[in-house]
């Protein structure tokens, strides 16, 4: 069943629809499940080494200071990401409550070359910017 007049074609009762049909809802089913399944964030980081301090910049653009977790171990600091929320829609005139949950874990772990005591480590994000600044421990013995 075509209209001419209007060029658009109106929709056929469920059985008379072809198999066609049906495959293709089932296919867009799933095409938008995959949209909705997210892929773990990497963490951008560069590091550089001073005299008196080895700074790690990362870039976490977007990201709040309480979802932000650094763990340092030996000569290892993990930067960790941990961004989780519930968004809720309501319609009253159609009667139906949609909520949709989100998880997000994005984690970096860098090795030093030199042990790190925690109390000296020093963070801070401004502008999406973390950068965590530890004295440089690092002895250079000349050779004779």
């Amino acid at each position: 069943m075509e209209d001419f007049k209007n060029n658009r074609r109106t929709p056929k009762p469920i059985h008379e629809k072809p198999i066609g049909d049906i495959l293709s809802s089932i296919d867009g089913f799933f095409q938008d499940t995959i949209k909705q399944i997210s892929t773990p964030r990497a963490i951008n980081v560069y590091e550089y080494e001073t005299k008196r301090e080895y700074v790690i910049e990362a870039e976490l653009p977007g990201v709040k200071k309480n979802q932000i977790s650094i763990d340092i171990y030996h000569n290892y600091i993990r930067i960790a990401v941990n961004d989780h929320g519930v968004s809720e829609t309501r319609n009253e005139k159609k009667g139906y409550v949609s909520q949709s949950r989100k998880f997000q874990r994005a984690e970096r772990t860098i090795s030093l070359p030199f042990y790190v005591n925690e109390s000296e480590v020093k963070a801070t994000l401004k502008d999406g910017l973390l950068v965590i600044r530890i004295p440089n421990r690092r002895k250079r013995i000349q050779v004779d």
